[in-house]
């Protein structure tokens, strides 16, 4: 009979401690998938942290390129407007020069690799004053309609749409 209370005993202590380490072993597995989900939820965060660095790195780079190539270009138009003045005044028995001819292929050189990097002359003559584009330099009194550009004198420039110099004009009063 002490064996049958023994026996009992032992079957009974054996299914609490099955039912203990169930509970023990439910609690360890809702505890990793909260761990789990926390690890989760801070690599869905430092990814897009990462994504909007990136992002916000390639925004300064291209500013950056902008800002580089709006000082460099400022630098060189006085040497086309030097150039695009001499060829204005070439004398009518030259034009035919090899000289002058190869003059002009280096002022369409220039004007080709301005527009390969986005630069853009502004349309002056005939068009509306627009003070974000031009500016006016003299007014002189025209049929044309008020504020109208009437003479270009010195060519103004656009890198990407956004005026890096200004069109000097004449406009009508």
């Amino acid at each position: 009979m002490t064996d049958d209370i023994n026996k009992k005993d032992t079957s009974t202590s054996s299914a609490q401690g099955a039912s203990t380490s169930s509970a023990q072993g439910a609690e360890k597995n809702e505890a990793c998938e909260k761990e789990r989900d926390q690890y989760l939820e801070l690599s869905k965060r430092l990814k897009a942290d990462f994504l909007n660095l990136k992002k916000e790195s390639e925004e300064q780079g291209k500013k950056i390129r902008e800002s580089a190539t709006e000082s460099l270009v400022l630098k060189i138009l006085p040497v086309l407007d030097s150039l695009k003045l001499a060829l204005k005044h070439t004398p009518d028995d030259l034009k035919e020069n090899n000289w002058v001819k190869g003059m002009l292929s280096i002022n369409g050189q220039f004007e080709s690799i301005l527009r390969s990097i986005g630069i853009d002359e502004i349309k002056a003559v005939g068009e509306a004053f627009d003070a974000n584009m031009h500016e006016a330099i003299m007014e002189e009194e025209s049929e044309k309609e008020s504020g109208t550009v009437l003479e270009e004198l010195q060519k103004g420039y656009k890198l990407n749409n956004k005026t890096i110099r200004a069109a000097k004009v004449k406009i009508s009063k």
